[in-house]
């Protein structure tokens, strides 16, 4: 009688942990997706402000190509 009281704890402490183990797997699978999604938005922000420093920056060296030529030619 107690070998079958034991027997059964344990499936059922098996069965308990086993869908313990699948929801916190998919927990960490949630999180880990939330990341790499902060992740992309992230490099997505940081694409647009280079993209807006470039064009900052290739103006700036525009003007100061065309103050440069201005002082040689007077």
């Amino acid at each position: 009688m107690k070998k079958m009281l034991l027997v059964g704890m344990l499936v059922i402490g098996g069965l308990s942990y086993g869908r313990d183990y699948e929801y916190r797997e998919g927990q960490e699978l949630q999180v880990v997706q939330d990341v790499v999604r902060e992740d992309q938005s992230m490099i997505s922000r940081v694409r647009e402000q280079s993209e807006k420093n470039m064009d900052i920056y290739s103006e700036f060296h525009r003007e100061l190509d065309t103050m440069g030529r201005g002082h040689e030619n007077k």
